[in-house]
């Protein structure tokens, strides 16, 4: 099993729609596993789609057969930005009308903001070649990927905790105790207690994480 650490350092501002409250957009301190796994090009949404709806099926059924996985990301060093924006409503868009008075209307977004770190891991049967520059968000921000290929690689069992966060429909086993992190599309789950197979991850600088096995995607 090849486990890389990706260390994610942006360099724009990065937005997604985390939670809308009002006017406000806000984003959250973590990356989801889907949208990593399609930043890093390992899986490859169709050129054209008809409907706006995801095709997970369609686009991770191969990694779970190639046995490739990617954790969601945690940050390391994180830092937010506050926009405001103005938007009118413009009514002559709608139907064909004399333009009725544009009342001009605020919202407000957060944003991660440049600089701000991030960590993730993938998991692959095979070696990979990882991109080292990667787009995220909305605005598809720009930000910089340096991999570390872990060198030790225990296969374990037994009781565990897992500090990274994970998404709980790609796991093998029921959670006993955890904290949720609620976000689309599926809310995460980390500080994760379980009892079952697990691998234990050594860095080159003494570091040591578990992470559980046999994860994969959640297809349906």
């Amino acid at each position: 099993m090849h486990i890389y650490h990706c260390e994610l350092q942006l360099h724009d501002v990065v937005f997604y729609a985390t939670r809308e409250m009002g006017r406000l957009y806000e984003t959250e301190k973590y990356f989801h596993n889907f949208a990593l796994t399609y930043a890093l090009q390992l899986a490859q949404p169709a050129y054209h789609i008809d409907e706006s709806v995801p095709q997970y099926r369609q686009d991770f059924t191969l990694l779970n057969l190639e046995g490739i996985y990617v954790t969601p990301a945690k940050p390391i060093q994180c830092d937010f930005l506050l926009h405001t924006f103005k938007f009118a409503n413009v009514n002559y868009h709608v139907e064909m009308e004399k333009p009725k008075k544009n009342i001009p209307g605020y919202g407000r977004v957060k944003e991660l903001a440049p600089q701000s770190r991030f960590s993730c891991y993938v998991l692959s049967q095979k070696a990979l070649k990882l991109p080292h520059w990667i787009r995220l968000g909305k605005w598809m921000g720009k930000a910089a990927v340096t991999i570390e290929e872990m060198q030790t690689v225990r296969e374990k069992e037994g009781e565990c905790l897992v500090t990274h966060p994970l998404n709980p429909l790609d796991v093998a086993f029921t959670p006993q105790r955890y904290d949720l992190i609620s976000m689309p599309p599926v809310s995460l789950i980390h500080n994760v207690s379980f009892e079952g197979a697990y691998y234990e991850i050594t860095g080159h600088n003494g570091s040591k994480i578990t992470l559980p096995r046999g994860m994969k995607y959640f297809v349906t």
